[in-house]
């Protein structure tokens, strides 16, 4: 099995076409046809059949597909590795974060990574967590970052949890709850809400109010961007829910209040996400190392100010 012949199958599949995989990858149609075909032969089954929309995966194409673009990416790493050390650079890493950390903590880290190591090149990609996951898997990132949702096939990953939020319901300082030491469950399910959109923080909010034999509340917004929503949350009645070290400093100018009340989400997991038996390249370390002391110097703030949160059981 060789490479280019990997390459030739996904061009194949993605194309549809052989005639258009053929002129992508700059051989002929012919040329591209006996790459196939010596494919299937090799590995004894047919990997290609004719659909009503073109050329087709078979199950067994799709197998080969799958662990042929781990294949790819990892040459391309390889490749890349070589490259950085000829040419002199310390090198670079690729990794993802969810989006609700893209503006909180990490555009700091990479600041002072910058500073440290000022010819390291970073790509940082950030996306909802079952679509890291699903890159960290196929090596199109070296690891991941953020909250941590449920993964209903883990298989292939290993989770280091970093840190565990307790969280609080937080409000505009002009909403009607604000200031008050009484709301109940029954306040909070009448409320207007506005809610990160990850899986996990959905299902812990539901269950929450449907637990206790209520409706789920009405949601006016779902999004995975903390900034957001401490945005909308200061200039409407809606209320959220956020981890307090991420509100705090909006509590301490005056902007949002957090109240005293049960919390439907009340934890929450932010840790490193790696696929097993990838190659962790030094620069991927050095950053994953800054990401844990980044979060364990976080970690020890909170408590010192006996904020309610506790370092996640590795």
């Amino acid at each position: 099995m060789e490479i280019q012949q990997l390459r030739h199958l996904i061009a194949a599949v993605e194309n549809r076409n052989l005639l258009k995989a053929a002129d992508k990858a700059y051989i002929s149609q012919s040329g591209m046809s006996r790459s196939l075909k010596s494919l299937e032969r090799r590995l004894g089954v047919p990997l290609l059949s004719r659909g009503p929309k073109g050329v087709e995966p078979t199950v067994y194409g799709l197998s080969v597909i799958r662990r042929a673009k781990v294949i790819l990416n990892e040459v391309a790493r390889s490749v890349e590795e070589v490259r950085a050390i000829e040419g002199g650079r310390i090198g670079e890493t690729t990794f993802g974060v969810t989006q609700n950390y893209a503006n909180y903590l990490m555009p700091e880290l990479l600041a002072k990574l910058h500073v440290e190591r000022p010819n390291l090149r970073v790509t940082v990609v950030a996306d909802g967590f079952l679509e890291i996951v699903k890159k960290v898997k196929t090596e199109e990132l070296d690891f991941a970052f953020g909250l941590i949702g449920r993964i209903h096939h883990s298989d292939g990953l290993t989770i280091e949890p970093l840190m565990e939020n307790r969280s609080s319901v937080v409000a505009g300082v002009r909403h009607p709850f604000a200031g008050r030491t009484d709301v109940s469950v029954d306040d909070l399910a009448c409320a207007s809400w506005a809610m990160l959109s990850s899986e996990s923080v959905q299902r812990g909010f539901g269950l929450f109010f449907e637990g206790r034999g209520l409706a789920v509340p009405v949601q006016m917004l779902k999004c995975n961007s903390i900034a957001m929503l401490r945005h909308v949350v200061a200039e409407t009645d809606a209320l959220t829910i956020l981890p307090r070290e991420v509100v705090q400093p909006e509590i301490d100018a005056g902007r949002l209040v957090a109240l005293e009340c049960e919390v439907p989400v009340e934890r929450t997991r932010i840790g490193l996400i790696f696929r097993d038996g990838g190659l962790a390249t030094p620069q991927a370390e050095a950053v994953a190392d800054r990401i844990r002391a980044a979060v364990a110097t976080r970690a020890a703030a909170l408590i010192a100010d006996e904020q309610p949160l506790c370092v996640a059981a590795s």
